[in-house]
């Protein structure tokens, strides 16, 4: 039991972050941080590569989600941690599995938000063609990195509403969706319903490399959602409302993407939506008759990009506070500010992410596109690695308490399979391949930067 109770103990000494996250502000911090731009705009590219199959990779990444949710939810609420499954990395596989682990899903978030920038950018210059696509982004920044420095709980609310947006917008998008393959009130000529799945060269219309070639690209999509772990430090009463929090945003999010892709395929014909280079969402307020349905999509994915953004800060700064409190980084990353927040780690997290806005600004055209598929890697990376920790963990209860009745986990065992999978077709793709090059670069940055370390520490002794 002892090797067990050592995978979470490190939250004890993380006494000094602020518990003032209410289930609410855990619940939609996760959400947020899943629903960014993708979603709203690139699940078009989705739909142009794989066809009506999309919801296939669709409803396959939602099924690797869950697994990965079930088993990282079971290990948290057992011992909430502020850096969570990074913790439980060092203590199940050693120290150096613990940083790269830490490291790739900082990684992964900088990134992230790297390319939510740029795509912000290109956003506003629907309404501002003049402005260089590099300036929003620099103000988005500045935003949302003085968000991060104020009190977690100011924080915790204005990422609440951001959400809360973006799912009022996702909703408002399913029912006129289902209101146009209903009634003839807002239907203005073309197929609709269940037929568009299989007509138009039908469900494999781009036949199965396609669909494999999407698969790597909603991956992406699903990405975020284990950062309501991370959360679990600053969370009040955490295990009573991580234990809610863990199930509400994974079905909620599995609803509204199978849910809103399922209504986009029925509503439009797949080649309708092939065609058309702009947001599905803003297709939908046009057919069904909404003047000024393009400028109230933008500014929805400008919201939704900022969002995800906010939430990436958080998640990046919280994992490098957790590293510096494992001893894994310099103790200047756990410092907290007057206001309870690791304010050096917000800033070294912000100064890494304004590098997408010298990527932005070096090309603007093609920044989004190459950011977000080099965090695609990162992603796998830390889904892996927790199922992997699962397995462990579950080992080690039942070598230490007599009956324990924990069984096998057969479902991380599926979920790594799939993972396994979904890596090799990643390699497959040419659109995607990339990322696996930048993100093995990467991991062997940071191998490199802690043997570094450790030989240094080694000869100071």
């Amino acid at each position: 039991m002892t090797g067990v109770r050592e995978t979470v103990d490190t939250h004890k000494r993380q006494h000094g972050l602020r518990r003032s996250l209410k289930t609410r502000h855990i619940q939609m911090l996760a959400f947020g941080g899943v629903i960014g731009v993708g979603l709203f705009y690139g699940s078009a590219v989705s739909v142009q590569l794989a066809g009506p199959a999309v919801l296939l990779d669709f409803v396959v990444c939602g099924v690797m989600v869950a697994i990965v949710m079930r088993a990282l939810a079971e290990m948290t609420i057992a011992e909430p941690a502020a850096g969570s499954f990074s913790i439980y990395a060092k203590r199940l596989f050693g120290e150096r599995m613990g940083f790269v682990t830490s490291g790739m899903w900082w990684f992964y978030w900088v990134a992230t938000v790297m390319s939510e920038l740029s795509a912000i950018g290109k956003l506003i210059q629907v309404w501002f063609p003049s402005v260089p696509a590099w300036v929003p982004g620099l103000c988005a920044l500045v935003l949302f990195t003085t968000s991060n420095l104020l009190v977690v709980r100011v924080f915790g609310e204005i990422e609440y509403w951001f959400s809360v947006l973006k799912l009022l917008a996702v909703g408002v998008f399913m029912l006129f969706g289902v209101l146009m393959m209903a009634t003839p009130l807002f239907h203005q000529g073309g197929p609709l319903g269940v037929a568009n799945l299989y007509t138009g060269g039908g469900f494999f219309a781009n036949g199965i490399m396609g669909t494999v070639m999407a698969l790597s690209l909603v991956v992406q999509t699903y990405s975020g959602i284990e950062t309501l772990a991370v959360e679990a430090g600053e969370s009040a009463r955490p295990k009573h409302n991580l234990r809610r929090a863990f199930s509400a945003v994974t079905w909620r999010v599995l609803i509204v993407y199978i849910g809103s892709m399922f209504v986009m395929l029925c509503a439009f014909p797949w080649t309708y939506l092939a065609n058309h280079s702009g947001s599905p969402y803003a297709l939908m307020f046009a057919r069904v008759g909404i003047p000024i349905a393009a400028g109230l999509v933008n500014l929805i994915i400008i919201l939704a990009g900022l969002s995800s953004c906010n939430t990436g800060l958080y998640g990046g700064s919280r994992m490098l506070y957790s590293m510096a409190n494992q001893a894994l980084l310099s103790n200047r990353f756990s410092r907290l500010s007057r206001r309870a927040v690791p304010a050096f780690a917000v800033w070294t997290t912000a100064l890494a992410i304004s590098l997408g806005i010298l990527i932005t600004y070096l090309d603007p055209n093609h920044a989004y596109v190459w950011i977000t598929s080099a965090s695609a890697f990162a992603s796998l990376w830390t889904w892996f690695v927790i199922l992997l920790e699962h397995v462990r963990y579950r080992k080690l209860l039942r070598r230490g308490v007599a009956g324990v009745s924990k069984p096998v986990p057969i479902w991380s065992y599926v979920g790594m399979i799939l993972l396994i999978g979904t890596f090799v077709f990643i390699v497959w793709s040419p659109l995607t391949r990339v990322s696996v090059f930048a993100g093995v670069v990467f991991l062997f940055a940071l191998w490199l930067f802690h043997w570094v370390r450790a030989k240094v520490r080694q000869r100071m002794v």
